[in-house]
């Protein structure tokens, strides 16, 4: 008959670990890279947060590790994308200019399961790798989606070009007020020309010639228009 003792040791390897009191720890490293630890003592941090007994504080920098580790999938998902353009650069290459052959060349492929909008992403984002990386960096942006990103770029450089239409406008208009203004000069010279002193016959003559070579016009025939008239 087994001992009660027995029994006792036999149990105790099946026994479950009692979980300890002390407060669980909260892991703030994400991909190897260990995150700042929240110093502050202000209550707001300190206080309870959710059911398994961690600070807000703790919460706060957990969620920042899981960020970070969501920020590198999605540049890794866009650095798998930019691979399967290449490919698609590639297939395109062989079939030729046609569209209708390209995609009957891709039907035969596995890629097929790809829709054209999806493959047309993963080209342009191929094409524009560079350009994406270096746009992604000025904006802040983290996006995975191609389609998203080849849409802010398209809007970027169409707010751009637009400015630069309307500064060349600006400048059109600028040239033509500085023509408006200079003709404004000149007829104001005309018109001093026009009420020039015409007490004698001399004078009004000295006027009419004055105004003629001011206007580029033949003295002769403005002499024969008078006399007609």
């Amino acid at each position: 008959m087994k001992s009660n003792l027995a029994i006792i040791e036999d149990n105790s390897k099946y026994a479950t670990k009692v979980a300890s009191t002390s407060k669980p720890k909260v892991s703030t490293v994400a991909e190897g890279v260990k995150l700042p630890t929240i110093k502050s003592s202000d209550p707001i941090f300190d206080r309870k947060y959710g059911n398994e007994g961690h600070t807000f504080g703790e919460a706060l920098e957990h969620q920042a590790s899981v960020y970070k580790s969501l920020v590198k999938q999605r540049k890794g998902q866009l650095e798998k994308l930019k691979g399967i353009g290449e490919v698609l650069i590639e297939l395109r290459s062989l079939s030729g200019a046609s569209d209708k052959d390209y995609g009957k060349l891709v039907s035969k492929t596995p890629l097929s399961i790809m829709s054209r909008q999806d493959r047309s992403d993963a080209m342009w984002l191929a094409e524009n790798w560079t350009e994406v990386q270096t746009f992604m960096k000025e904006m802040d942006i983290s996006s995975a989606s191609a389609a998203y990103l080849r849409q802010k770029i398209a809007k970027a450089k169409k707010s751009t070009a637009t400015e630069g239409s309307a500064k060349q406008v600006k400048s059109a208009s600028d040239e033509v007020t500085g023509t408006d203004e200079a003709s404004t000069v000149e007829s104001d010279v005309v018109t001093e020309s026009a009420i020039l002193a015409v007490d004698s016959e001399e004078s009004f003559a000295a006027s009419i010639k004055v105004i003629a070579t001011q206007q580029g016009l033949d003295l002769a025939k403005v002499i024969a228009t008078l006399l007609k008239g």
